[in-house]
Protein backbone atom coordinates (compact mmCIF):
# COMPACT_ATOMS: atom_id res chain seq x y z
CA UNK A 1 0.00 0.00 0.00
CA UNK A 2 1.35 3.02 -0.68
CA UNK A 3 0.67 5.89 1.86
CA UNK A 4 0.81 9.67 0.90
CA UNK A 5 1.66 11.98 3.88
CA UNK A 6 0.38 15.49 4.08
CA UNK A 7 1.27 18.17 6.21
CA UNK A 8 -0.39 21.35 5.10
CA UNK A 9 -2.02 22.15 8.88
CA UNK A 10 0.06 23.67 11.53
CA UNK A 11 1.04 21.04 14.09
CA UNK A 12 -1.41 20.94 17.63
CA UNK A 13 -0.78 20.25 21.00
CA UNK A 14 -2.88 17.00 21.97
CA UNK A 15 -5.37 19.62 23.95
CA UNK A 16 -5.45 21.74 20.79
CA UNK A 17 -6.25 18.93 18.82
CA UNK A 18 -8.91 16.59 20.78
CA UNK A 19 -11.04 20.05 21.96
CA UNK A 20 -11.13 21.11 18.12
CA UNK A 21 -12.00 17.50 16.92
CA UNK A 22 -14.64 17.87 20.03
CA UNK A 23 -16.06 21.08 18.97
CA UNK A 24 -16.17 19.48 14.68
CA UNK A 25 -13.60 21.90 14.20
CA UNK A 26 -10.13 21.53 11.78
CA UNK A 27 -7.77 19.47 12.97
CA UNK A 28 -4.02 19.04 11.84
CA UNK A 29 -4.52 15.20 12.05
CA UNK A 30 -7.16 12.57 12.98
CA UNK A 31 -6.64 12.22 17.08
CA UNK A 32 -5.91 8.82 18.20
CA UNK A 33 -7.60 8.83 21.60
CA UNK A 34 -9.15 5.25 23.11
CA UNK A 35 -10.62 5.11 26.48
CA UNK A 36 -7.87 3.43 28.54
CA UNK A 37 -8.55 2.82 31.88
CA UNK A 38 -7.53 0.19 35.08
CA UNK A 39 -8.71 -2.71 33.18
CA UNK A 40 -6.44 -2.00 30.14
CA UNK A 41 -3.36 -1.30 32.49
CA UNK A 42 -3.58 -4.84 33.98
CA UNK A 43 -1.12 -6.43 31.09
CA UNK A 44 1.12 -4.07 30.22
CA UNK A 45 4.81 -4.03 30.88
CA UNK A 46 5.92 -2.02 33.91
CA UNK A 47 7.98 0.45 31.59
CA UNK A 48 4.84 1.26 30.39
CA UNK A 49 2.54 1.11 32.83
CA UNK A 50 4.09 1.11 36.35
CA UNK A 51 4.90 -1.08 39.13
CA UNK A 52 1.55 -3.20 40.07
CA UNK A 53 -0.24 -1.59 42.45
CA UNK A 54 -2.64 0.99 43.72
CA UNK A 55 -0.78 3.90 41.90
CA UNK A 56 -0.86 1.87 38.48
CA UNK A 57 -4.64 2.31 38.44
CA UNK A 58 -4.13 6.14 39.14
CA UNK A 59 -4.30 9.41 36.45
CA UNK A 60 -0.93 9.97 36.48
CA UNK A 61 0.17 6.44 35.93
CA UNK A 62 -2.57 6.18 32.94
CA UNK A 63 -1.18 9.33 31.21
CA UNK A 64 2.09 7.77 31.64
CA UNK A 65 1.08 4.73 29.80
CA UNK A 66 -0.80 6.60 27.00
CA UNK A 67 2.22 8.82 26.38
CA UNK A 68 4.31 5.81 25.99
CA UNK A 69 2.26 4.22 23.58
CA UNK A 70 1.25 7.28 21.41
CA UNK A 71 -1.62 8.05 21.88
CA UNK A 72 -3.73 11.34 22.39
CA UNK A 73 -4.40 11.68 26.04
CA UNK A 74 -7.95 11.97 26.79
CA UNK A 75 -8.48 10.60 30.24
CA UNK A 76 -11.76 9.85 31.34
CA UNK A 77 -13.56 9.32 34.85
CA UNK A 78 -11.51 12.13 36.73
CA UNK A 79 -13.73 12.61 40.30
CA UNK A 80 -15.31 16.25 40.27
CA UNK A 81 -16.96 14.95 43.96
CA UNK A 82 -17.04 12.48 46.65
CA UNK A 83 -18.21 9.19 46.09
CA UNK A 84 -22.36 9.20 46.44
CA UNK A 85 -22.68 6.87 49.49
CA UNK A 86 -21.66 3.73 50.96
CA UNK A 87 -22.60 1.48 48.38
CA UNK A 88 -20.74 2.09 45.33
CA UNK A 89 -23.39 0.13 42.89
CA UNK A 90 -26.20 0.34 44.10
CA UNK A 91 -25.51 4.52 45.29
CA UNK A 92 -24.53 5.38 41.73
CA UNK A 93 -27.55 7.51 41.23
CA UNK A 94 -27.87 9.09 44.76
CA UNK A 95 -27.41 8.32 48.08
CA UNK A 96 -30.27 7.14 50.54
CA UNK A 97 -31.24 9.02 53.74
CA UNK A 98 -32.59 7.92 57.01
CA UNK A 99 -34.20 5.79 57.86
CA UNK A 100 -32.90 3.69 54.77
CA UNK A 101 -29.21 2.73 55.39
CA UNK A 102 -26.22 1.07 53.46
CA UNK A 103 -23.72 -1.35 53.57
CA UNK A 104 -21.13 -2.70 51.34
CA UNK A 105 -18.67 -5.51 52.77
CA UNK A 106 -15.76 -6.79 50.40
CA UNK A 107 -15.41 -10.62 50.78
CA UNK A 108 -12.05 -11.50 48.70
CA UNK A 109 -13.26 -11.07 45.31
CA UNK A 110 -17.14 -10.99 46.52
CA UNK A 111 -18.79 -7.35 46.54
CA UNK A 112 -21.98 -7.51 48.96
CA UNK A 113 -24.16 -4.44 48.91
CA UNK A 114 -27.13 -4.28 51.21
CA UNK A 115 -29.59 -1.51 51.66
CA UNK A 116 -31.65 -1.89 55.00
CA UNK A 117 -35.29 0.00 55.25
CA UNK A 118 -37.85 -0.35 57.88
CA UNK A 119 -40.30 -2.49 55.42
CA UNK A 120 -36.97 -5.38 54.60
CA UNK A 121 -33.44 -5.77 53.38
CA UNK A 122 -32.14 -5.45 49.97
CA UNK A 123 -28.97 -7.84 48.97
CA UNK A 124 -26.61 -7.70 46.09
CA UNK A 125 -23.84 -9.95 45.57
CA UNK A 126 -21.31 -9.32 42.56
CA UNK A 127 -17.85 -10.99 41.72
CA UNK A 128 -14.02 -9.56 40.46
CA UNK A 129 -12.33 -11.78 38.92
CA UNK A 130 -8.59 -11.75 37.89
CA UNK A 131 -9.77 -11.99 34.11
CA UNK A 132 -12.51 -8.84 34.84
CA UNK A 133 -10.11 -6.97 36.99
CA UNK A 134 -11.89 -3.92 38.80
CA UNK A 135 -15.03 -4.55 37.00
CA UNK A 136 -17.46 -6.27 39.29
CA UNK A 137 -20.68 -8.44 37.65
CA UNK A 138 -23.70 -9.75 39.07
CA UNK A 139 -23.94 -13.21 41.11
CA UNK A 140 -27.42 -12.24 42.97
CA UNK A 141 -29.49 -9.36 41.68
CA UNK A 142 -31.14 -7.03 43.98
CA UNK A 143 -34.54 -6.79 43.09
CA UNK A 144 -36.35 -9.96 41.70
CA UNK A 145 -39.77 -9.96 42.43
CA UNK A 146 -42.71 -7.78 43.34
CA UNK A 147 -42.02 -8.02 47.03
CA UNK A 148 -38.34 -6.73 46.31
CA UNK A 149 -39.69 -4.19 44.17
CA UNK A 150 -41.66 -2.49 46.84
CA UNK A 151 -38.87 -2.61 49.28
CA UNK A 152 -36.72 -0.76 46.42
CA UNK A 153 -39.48 1.41 45.94
CA UNK A 154 -39.15 2.37 49.28
CA UNK A 155 -35.74 3.36 49.52
CA UNK A 156 -35.80 5.55 46.46
CA UNK A 157 -38.34 7.54 48.25
CA UNK A 158 -35.98 8.18 50.42
CA UNK A 159 -32.85 9.17 48.52
CA UNK A 160 -30.99 11.95 50.18
CA UNK A 161 -31.67 15.68 49.13
CA UNK A 162 -28.18 16.92 49.61
CA UNK A 163 -25.64 17.71 46.36
CA UNK A 164 -22.53 15.37 46.72
CA UNK A 165 -19.12 16.91 48.14
CA UNK A 166 -17.08 18.87 45.55
CA UNK A 167 -14.10 18.20 44.30
CA UNK A 168 -13.06 20.52 42.09
CA UNK A 169 -9.31 21.16 43.47
CA UNK A 170 -9.17 17.81 42.31
CA UNK A 171 -9.90 18.25 39.36
CA UNK A 172 -7.91 21.44 39.02
CA UNK A 173 -4.63 19.70 39.97
CA UNK A 174 -5.12 16.79 37.02
CA UNK A 175 -5.66 19.04 34.12
CA UNK A 176 -2.79 21.56 35.44
CA UNK A 177 -0.88 18.25 35.13
CA UNK A 178 -1.95 17.65 31.76
CA UNK A 179 -1.21 21.22 30.50
CA UNK A 180 -1.20 21.13 26.83
CA UNK A 181 -0.41 17.35 26.76
CA UNK A 182 -4.23 15.89 27.11
CA UNK A 183 -7.55 16.59 28.06
CA UNK A 184 -9.86 15.32 31.37
CA UNK A 185 -13.39 14.38 31.07
CA UNK A 186 -15.51 14.29 33.91
CA UNK A 187 -18.55 11.21 34.40
CA UNK A 188 -22.18 10.42 34.94
CA UNK A 189 -23.28 7.24 35.67
CA UNK A 190 -26.26 5.55 33.55
CA UNK A 191 -29.89 6.54 32.78
CA UNK A 192 -32.06 5.55 35.39
CA UNK A 193 -33.55 2.73 32.90
CA UNK A 194 -30.04 1.28 32.25
CA UNK A 195 -29.44 2.02 36.08
CA UNK A 196 -31.62 -1.11 36.65
CA UNK A 197 -30.51 -3.44 34.19
CA UNK A 198 -26.79 -2.82 35.22
CA UNK A 199 -26.98 -2.02 38.93
CA UNK A 200 -29.89 -3.62 40.76
CA UNK A 201 -32.49 -5.82 38.67
CA UNK A 202 -30.72 -7.51 35.60
CA UNK A 203 -32.03 -7.42 31.85
CA UNK A 204 -34.71 -9.91 32.17
CA UNK A 205 -35.96 -8.78 35.81
CA UNK A 206 -36.42 -5.35 34.67
CA UNK A 207 -38.80 -6.37 32.08
CA UNK A 208 -41.16 -8.35 33.36
CA UNK A 209 -41.34 -6.27 36.49
CA UNK A 210 -41.69 -3.20 33.61
CA UNK A 211 -44.22 -5.52 32.22
CA UNK A 212 -46.45 -6.58 35.83
CA UNK A 213 -45.71 -3.00 37.57
CA UNK A 214 -45.21 -0.28 34.78
CA UNK A 215 -46.49 2.27 37.00
CA UNK A 216 -44.37 2.01 40.02
CA UNK A 217 -41.05 1.48 37.73
CA UNK A 218 -41.91 4.77 35.85
CA UNK A 219 -42.37 6.56 39.23
CA UNK A 220 -38.63 5.20 40.30
CA UNK A 221 -37.21 6.22 37.06
CA UNK A 222 -38.73 9.84 37.70
CA UNK A 223 -37.29 9.63 41.63
CA UNK A 224 -33.99 8.42 40.47
CA UNK A 225 -34.30 10.74 37.27
CA UNK A 226 -34.45 13.64 39.77
CA UNK A 227 -31.53 12.32 42.19
CA UNK A 228 -29.45 12.04 38.81
CA UNK A 229 -30.33 15.82 38.16
CA UNK A 230 -28.42 16.88 41.25
CA UNK A 231 -25.54 15.23 40.78
CA UNK A 232 -25.68 16.82 36.90
CA UNK A 233 -25.97 19.94 38.29
CA UNK A 234 -22.87 19.74 40.44
CA UNK A 235 -21.29 18.11 37.12
CA UNK A 236 -21.90 21.17 35.28
CA UNK A 237 -20.73 23.84 37.66
CA UNK A 238 -17.10 21.82 37.65
CA UNK A 239 -14.67 22.76 35.86
CA UNK A 240 -14.43 20.30 32.88
CA UNK A 241 -15.12 21.43 29.62
CA UNK A 242 -16.16 17.35 29.00
CA UNK A 243 -18.95 15.10 30.04
CA UNK A 244 -19.37 11.39 29.47
CA UNK A 245 -22.41 9.42 30.55
CA UNK A 246 -21.26 5.62 30.74
CA UNK A 247 -24.88 4.28 29.43
CA UNK A 248 -23.39 1.28 27.72
CA UNK A 249 -26.87 1.20 24.89
CA UNK A 250 -27.22 -1.37 23.24
CA UNK A 251 -29.70 -3.14 21.58
CA UNK A 252 -29.08 -6.34 22.87
CA UNK A 253 -30.39 -4.29 26.22
CA UNK A 254 -32.98 -2.55 24.29
CA UNK A 255 -35.66 -2.03 21.66
CA UNK A 256 -36.15 1.38 19.57
CA UNK A 257 -39.35 2.09 21.29
CA UNK A 258 -37.86 1.39 24.91
CA UNK A 259 -34.56 4.00 24.43
CA UNK A 260 -37.14 6.54 22.54
CA UNK A 261 -39.25 6.28 25.84
CA UNK A 262 -37.17 5.43 28.91
CA UNK A 263 -33.44 6.47 27.52
CA UNK A 264 -33.38 9.72 25.10
CA UNK A 265 -35.72 11.85 27.53
CA UNK A 266 -33.47 11.69 30.33
CA UNK A 267 -30.15 11.86 28.57
CA UNK A 268 -31.22 14.78 26.72
CA UNK A 269 -32.72 16.65 30.14
CA UNK A 270 -28.68 15.92 31.31
CA UNK A 271 -28.09 16.83 27.58
CA UNK A 272 -29.85 20.43 28.17
CA UNK A 273 -28.44 20.65 31.75
CA UNK A 274 -24.95 20.30 30.31
CA UNK A 275 -25.33 22.60 27.08
CA UNK A 276 -26.63 25.12 29.48
CA UNK A 277 -23.58 25.30 31.11
CA UNK A 278 -21.31 25.21 28.32
CA UNK A 279 -19.98 21.87 28.41
CA UNK A 280 -19.73 19.18 25.50
CA UNK A 281 -22.04 16.38 26.25
CA UNK A 282 -20.84 13.02 24.88
CA UNK A 283 -22.25 9.73 25.69
CA UNK A 284 -20.50 5.91 25.93
CA UNK A 285 -22.34 3.50 23.59
CA UNK A 286 -20.18 0.53 23.19
CA UNK A 287 -22.74 -2.14 21.92
CA UNK A 288 -25.29 -3.04 18.93
CA UNK A 289 -26.15 0.62 17.70
CA UNK A 290 -26.92 0.52 14.04
CA UNK A 291 -30.94 0.21 14.78
CA UNK A 292 -31.07 3.18 17.52
CA UNK A 293 -28.93 5.37 14.27
CA UNK A 294 -32.59 7.28 13.13
CA UNK A 295 -33.32 7.81 16.81
CA UNK A 296 -30.18 9.68 17.77
CA UNK A 297 -30.17 11.50 14.61
CA UNK A 298 -33.50 12.99 14.99
CA UNK A 299 -33.64 13.24 18.47
CA UNK A 300 -30.54 13.16 20.33
CA UNK A 301 -29.53 16.63 21.81
CA UNK A 302 -26.05 15.19 22.87
CA UNK A 303 -23.08 16.42 21.65
CA UNK A 304 -21.90 12.99 20.65
CA UNK A 305 -21.13 9.38 20.99
CA UNK A 306 -17.87 7.65 22.19
CA UNK A 307 -16.61 4.31 22.43
CA UNK A 308 -18.23 2.94 19.19
CA UNK A 309 -17.59 -0.41 18.37
CA UNK A 310 -17.85 -2.42 15.19
CA UNK A 311 -18.32 -6.37 15.22
CA UNK A 312 -17.64 -8.08 17.12
CA UNK A 313 -19.04 -6.06 20.11
CA UNK A 314 -20.96 -3.81 18.59
CA UNK A 315 -21.87 -3.56 14.84
CA UNK A 316 -21.66 0.02 13.76
CA UNK A 317 -18.56 1.15 12.06
CA UNK A 318 -16.80 4.82 12.56
CA UNK A 319 -17.69 5.84 9.31
CA UNK A 320 -21.52 4.34 9.06
CA UNK A 321 -21.43 6.29 12.67
CA UNK A 322 -19.99 9.53 11.37
CA UNK A 323 -22.63 9.17 8.15
CA UNK A 324 -25.45 8.32 10.04
CA UNK A 325 -25.75 10.65 12.71
CA UNK A 326 -24.56 14.25 11.01
CA UNK A 327 -23.63 16.82 13.24
CA UNK A 328 -22.58 14.99 16.32
CA UNK A 329 -19.26 13.97 17.39
CA UNK A 330 -18.30 10.34 16.29
CA UNK A 331 -14.85 8.36 18.31
CA UNK A 332 -14.37 5.06 18.78
CA UNK A 333 -14.24 2.34 15.99
CA UNK A 334 -10.96 0.36 17.28
CA UNK A 335 -12.43 -3.56 18.05
CA UNK A 336 -11.23 -5.27 20.74
CA UNK A 337 -9.29 -8.11 18.97
CA UNK A 338 -7.81 -5.49 16.90
CA UNK A 339 -5.79 -4.34 19.96
CA UNK A 340 -5.11 -7.72 21.06
CA UNK A 341 -4.00 -9.13 17.88
CA UNK A 342 -0.41 -10.67 17.43
CA UNK A 343 -0.76 -10.48 13.19
CA UNK A 344 0.62 -6.84 12.93
CA UNK A 345 -0.43 -7.31 9.05
CA UNK A 346 -3.86 -7.43 10.13
CA UNK A 347 -3.48 -4.72 12.24
CA UNK A 348 -2.19 -2.37 9.50
CA UNK A 349 -4.37 -3.46 6.89
CA UNK A 350 -7.17 -2.65 9.16
CA UNK A 351 -6.40 0.30 10.89
CA UNK A 352 -5.43 1.49 7.34
CA UNK A 353 -8.63 1.03 6.19
CA UNK A 354 -10.28 2.88 8.92
CA UNK A 355 -8.20 6.06 8.50
CA UNK A 356 -8.94 6.19 4.98
CA UNK A 357 -13.07 6.25 5.58
CA UNK A 358 -12.74 8.38 8.43
CA UNK A 359 -10.56 11.43 7.72
CA UNK A 360 -13.01 13.05 5.54
CA UNK A 361 -15.19 13.58 8.13
CA UNK A 362 -15.23 16.11 10.80
CA UNK A 363 -15.99 15.35 14.40
CA UNK A 364 -13.86 12.14 14.17
CA UNK A 365 -11.58 10.76 17.14
CA UNK A 366 -10.27 7.38 16.04
CA UNK A 367 -10.07 5.24 19.81
CA UNK A 368 -11.47 2.20 21.13
CA UNK A 369 -14.83 0.69 20.36
CA UNK A 370 -15.94 0.36 23.81
CA UNK A 371 -12.49 -0.38 26.86
CA UNK A 372 -9.20 -0.31 25.88
CA UNK A 373 -9.16 -4.33 25.91
CA UNK A 374 -6.86 -5.70 28.85
CA UNK A 375 -3.93 -8.05 26.68
CA UNK A 376 -3.70 -5.31 23.99
CA UNK A 377 -0.39 -5.50 22.25
CA UNK A 378 2.10 -2.42 22.44
CA UNK A 379 3.53 -2.72 18.90
CA UNK A 380 -0.28 -2.39 17.36
CA UNK A 381 -0.33 1.04 19.52
CA UNK A 382 2.88 1.94 17.50
CA UNK A 383 0.98 0.99 14.04
CA UNK A 384 -1.95 2.89 14.51
CA UNK A 385 0.04 6.10 15.34
CA UNK A 386 2.57 5.38 12.89
CA UNK A 387 -0.75 5.22 10.45
CA UNK A 388 -2.56 8.12 12.07
CA UNK A 389 1.01 10.35 11.36
CA UNK A 390 1.58 9.29 8.05
CA UNK A 391 -2.26 8.73 6.76
CA UNK A 392 -4.47 11.11 8.99
CA UNK A 393 -3.04 14.59 8.63
CA UNK A 394 -4.59 17.26 6.80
Amino acid sequence: MAIQKSTNRQPMSVRERIRAALHRQPVDRLPFAPLFDAYAMMDLPEDIAGEPGISRWGPRAITGALKALDCDVFLRHIAVHEPMGHARQLEALGAFAPPVETQMEINGEEIVERIITPIGTLTGVWKLTDRVGNIPHFTKYVVNNYEELKIFSYAVDHLSLEPPIRRYDAFRKIDAFLGDDGLPSASITNSPFMYLIEFVCGLANTYLLLFEHRQMVEDILEKLHTSQKRYAGVIAESPPEVVIQYENTSSTLLSPRILRDYCLPYLNSYADIFRQAGKLFLIHMCGKLSVFTPDFASAGRFDGICDIAPLPTGDLPLDEAAKRVPGKVVMGGIDATTFVSPDRAYVTEKIADLVTKTKSFRGVLLGSGDATPRGAQVENFRIIRRLVNEMGTY
